[in-house]
């Protein structure tokens, strides 16, 4: 181990210090001494100082007078040193300390380690950390002597062997205590023995090292107990961390700490091993409001155990996994005499245990918690409930339910959730760190179950509501859920939810306000959806939904927020080119479209989105912007981010700024290839003079410079500065040149083609025929094709290609068709692969339906087989109308063609199948 360096009374140099950023403390300093090494208190610390951190050391002792001059300092932090021994006045003159934290070192709670008048200079202290001092020497009893214990404890008689003392070993840095035999030093002896049970002498219960089989390192030992007469002396002490001590009480120089209202003696960050927990451990303390006690090891928990805790409101008892729901629910008897509103049981089953049933008979002390509002119970394998069960065992006033991360199946108990009337949240989703098996729908048989209380519906007047719409029950014939009548907030993430979403119904007299199902797999939502008037957040990320029907959002006519980002909604706006899929949500604030490779966009999607202020359409793959949002008067944030945008069109630029001059309008183009090339510089400009905020000194903007390369910037605006003025100095002189060239040439073609009129008229007629003469004598020639036909088609269209037509024309007709599915050469680029079987083949057969029109390589296969034919001279394209397309949904290329030579259409008539195959075949033989 490297030596620690000595540091002298100079080491307060290495000290930083600046004004302490609590306003409170104002005009002291912070003077921060964290991980210097310091085996002494520094010297010279400045009188104002107001925080002092003394953390991460080597201090081991604090002297009496180490802090006398610093009257001034509220808190004082020396966590994480060796201090083993604190002299009696080691805090004398900080009568205004509010704050002390000397956990994580080798302090262990005993009255020898605190003296007595340690803290009584303290009087303003308001926060003590003592946490993480101390190790118990013991964390396993036998298992017979347990088994007796907790007889004992059922017979309500407390065993005086629980008072018995219990020791620390502390540990040197560099050095391991090692305990071996497991048991508790107390209940050795009398307890364990048959035979009659004396009270254990003071002497017998000192345990040396040497009596430790194995531990090393202490040079004393320590009585662990709780330091109640030191702590006496803290008149305003309100918070207090201990570290829990094994089947230990707290004395009664704790009844002196009135102001004490929050103790925390978790696991997490201390150390505790309670064991026991009864009505006597924490008796001294009544005036508390707040206790944490999570992953304490407690293993018995008697019934009255916080009956004297009358004054409880927050109760933690997470992590105790040997708890489980039968002690915990006689436990609830002692917590009906207290106050308690917030109750924490995370955990407190073993993580392996199978599937959870909650039962009435857990339950029947539960609903004397009048006081409860809020329940967290994760992690606990709950499966359901016991059909009942939540009618008759659940507190009146709960209103806020966290179970996530159990097993919840979908059973009877869902309709029983209607009785919780107070209940305004539900939390029951899962976690990521546990499979969820998937979930359907109770069958019809497993529902017949409703509502075993037998209550009665929730009057309208006890809640307030809007009328429905008076259709509802004619549009809605599915599946009928019941909801606590005063649930504002439901969420059932990753619950394992596995179904269509369709015809679903709840009750009309519902304050839902909140769904958040997302992580569960929808990848149909059909509709109609009825009863969900006032949900106005719906969240529905990553539900691998493929396809939304038009008729499913207008079921949401209060909707404001809208997240369905991270499914696979390509096709689904694709083909939406009237908007008819977000039709109905006049109300809707903020859309979330993120992650769903949408790319292009019909114009049309979001034009009946009007009270629109927030749209996130960032990750798509979107190379182009033309989405019209000129309609959205209240847009004030457009995210764009992490996309293909090289700019955004001039009426979008322009309606951004009319909104700007009303509203902060923000908009995030970070991660996109923005072109920084003179031909965008009205982009540019625009963007370094706008209004509306870019966020252009936060870095993360890309710049596509003219060779085609990207680079990052850290300021974009000292780009376009720069560009503002190379493009300036020549673009004039550009324009003029250009101007004055096609002038000259167009006065020059037109007099010479006026002068040779009758020339050039003679010249392109013979030239006509001279190449009609050359085709007849090619023909006669013509080369052997290695295939009669290239088939250029959809992927959509290849049941179709690769079915009937394969059939038709290889089979019946003889032909030889180049299909790319089938006959392309691995390895090769798909290109390559193109032109070779275009030019390989007599003619090219393109099967035109939508799907061909959307698809760039069908394009480019299209413009291969024209350049083919403007080269060869001879007919190359043949036209198959397999599917009827308006002609104004034909792209400008696709109908000159069609316009420009003939074309076959797909019959309708399977009549006219036999003489349309004939004729189609001979077209690609001629």
């Amino acid at each position: 181990m490297a030596a620690i360096r000595t540091l002298t009374a100079s080491s307060i140099s290495l000290c930083s210090t600046m004004p302490d950023p609590n306003p409170a403390y104002y005009p002291g300093l912070l003077v921060d001494c964290r991980g210097l090494g310091l085996n002494h208190v520094p010297h010279g610390i400045p009188s104002d100082t107001t925080t002092l951190t003394l953390s991460r050391n080597n201090l081991t002792l604090l002297p009496g007078d180490a802090f006398t001059h610093l009257h001034e300092l509220r808190e004082l932090d020396l966590s994480r040193n060796q201090i083993s021994r604190l002299l009696p006045y080691a805090f004398r003159g900080l009568g205004k300390l509010i704050r002390l934290d000397v956990g994580r070192n080798e302090l262990p709670l005993s009255p020898q380690t605190y003296p007595v008048d340690l803290f009584k200079p303290l009087v303003s202290l308001n926060t003590l950390l003592l946490n993480l001092n101390s190790r118990s020497v013991s964390s396993s009893p036998d298992l017979a002597v347990k088994s007796r214990v907790v007889d004992t404890l059922q017979k309500g008689v407390l065993p005086s062997v629980l008072a018995t003392p219990l020791h620390f070993v502390s540990e040197q840095r560099g050095r391991k205590s090692r305990v071996l035999g497991g048991r508790i030093p107390g209940l050795r002896g009398p307890l364990a023995a048959d035979g009659p049970r004396s009270e254990p002498k003071a002497s017998s219960t000192v345990m040396r090292s040497d009596q430790l089989e194995g531990a090393v390192g202490s040079s004393r030992d320590v009585e662990l107990g709780y330091p109640d007469e030191a702590l006496s002396h803290l008149p305003a002490l309100q918070h207090l961390a201990l570290d829990g001590l094994t089947n230990r009480t707290l004395g009664p120089g704790f009844r002196t700490l009135s102001q004490l209202t929050h103790l925390d003696m978790n696991g997490k960050t201390g150390y505790c091993k309670m064991f026991t927990f009864h009505i006597h451990t924490l008796a001294a303390v009544q005036h508390l409001t707040h206790l944490n006690m999570s992953d304490c090891d407690v293993k018995i928990l008697t019934s009255d155990a916080f009956s004297s805790l009358q004054n409880l409101t927050s109760l933690d008892l997470s992590f105790n996994q040997a708890l489980g729901f039968d002690l915990l629910g006689k436990a609830f008897r002692g917590l009906s005499h207290t106050k308690l509103t917030n109750l924490t049981i995370d955990a407190i089953v073993p993580f392996r245990t199978l599937g959870v049933i909650i039962d009435s008979q857990q339950l029947r002390y539960f609903r004397n918690l009048t006081h409860l509002e809020r329940l967290q119970t994760r992690l606990n394998r709950i499966e359901a409930f016991e059909p009942g069960a939540l009618c008759s065992g659940m507190p009146p006033n709960l209103k806020h339910v966290v179970a996530n991360g159990n097993l919840f199946e979908l059973a009877p108990y869902v309709n029983d959730l209607v009785c919780l009337e107070s209940l305004a949240e539900l939390d029951m989703s899962g976690l990521d760190a546990y499979w969820t098996p998937p979930l359907r729908p109770p069958d019809d048989d497993n529902n017949r179950h409703r509502n075993v209380c037998q209550r009665e519906e929730v009057p309208a007047k006890r809640v307030t509501r809007r009328h429905s719409p008076s259709n509802s029950e004619d549009v809605c014939q599915g599946e009928r859920f019941s909801v606590p009548p005063r649930l504002e907030v439901f969420r059932a993430r990753d619950f394992g939810l596995q179904y269509n979403l369709e015809k679903v119904r709840i009750h009309a007299s519902n304050s839902l306000r909140k769904v958040d199902l997302s992580e569960n797999h929808f990848p149909r939502w059909q509709g109609p959806l009825c009863g969900f008037y006032y949900v106005e957040e719906l969240l529905l990320m990553d539900t691998l939904a493929e396809d939304i029907d038009h008729r499913f959002f207008p079921g949401f006519p209060a909707l404001r927020v809208l997240n369905i980002s991270t499914n696979r909604l390509r096709d689904v706006f694709q083909r939406d080119e009237e908007g008819q899929v977000l039709s109905g949500m006049m109300n809707l604030a903020v859309l979330d479209l993120s992650w769903n490779n949408l790319g292009h966009l019909p114009n049309a999607t979001l034009s009946r989105l009007e009270s629109l202020k927030e749209l996130y359409l960032h990750n798509n793959g979107m190379g182009s912007f033309v989405l019209q949002l000129s309609h959205m008067k209240k847009l004030q944030r457009l995210d764009v981010s992490m996309n293909q945008l090289h700019a955004l069109p001039g009426h979008i630029r322009d309606h951004l700024d009319r909104v700007a001059r009303t509203y902060n309008v923000t908009v995030d183009m970070t991660f996109n290839p923005i072109a920084c090339i003179c031909d965008n510089i009205d982009f540019l400009t625009w963007l370094r003079h706008t209004r509306v905020d870019f966020a252009t000194g936060q870095g993360h903007y890309y710049c596509l410079q003219g060779d085609g390369s990207v680079v990052s910037v850290d300021n974009i605006i000292d780009v376009i500065e720069r560009l503002e003025r190379t493009c300036v100095s020549y673009v004039g002189v550009l324009i003029g040149a250009s101007a004055s060239c096609v002038i000259v040439v167009t006065l020059l073609v037109g007099a010479l083609a006026y002068r040779f009129r009758w020339k050039l008229r003679y010249l392109y007629f013979a030239s006509r025929l001279g190449l009609q003469r050359d085709k007849r004598h090619q023909e006669q020639d013509q080369q052997k094709f290695s295939y009669d036909a290239f088939v250029s088609f959809a992927t959509e269209d290849q049941d179709f290609v690769m079915g009937e037509l394969k059939s038709r024309l290889e089979d019946q007709q003889g032909l030889t068709l180049c299909i790319h599915t089938r006959d392309f050469t691995p390895g090769q680029y798909i290109a390559s692969n193109i032109v070779d079987s275009v030019q390989r083949s007599r003619r090219t057969l393109v099967v035109v339906s939508r799907a061909l029109l959307a698809s760039d390589w069908c394009h480019y296969e299209l413009q291969m087989a024209l350049m083919d034919s403007l080269h060869t001279g001879r007919d190359v394209l043949l036209f198959l109308l397999y599917q009827h397309v308006p002609a104004h949904e034909l792209s400008r290329d696709m109908l000159a063609n069609l316009q420009a030579t003939s074309y076959m259409e797909f019959p309708e008539e399977e009549d006219d199948g036999h003489v349309f195959w004939t004729r189609l075949a001979r077209a690609l033989k001629a």
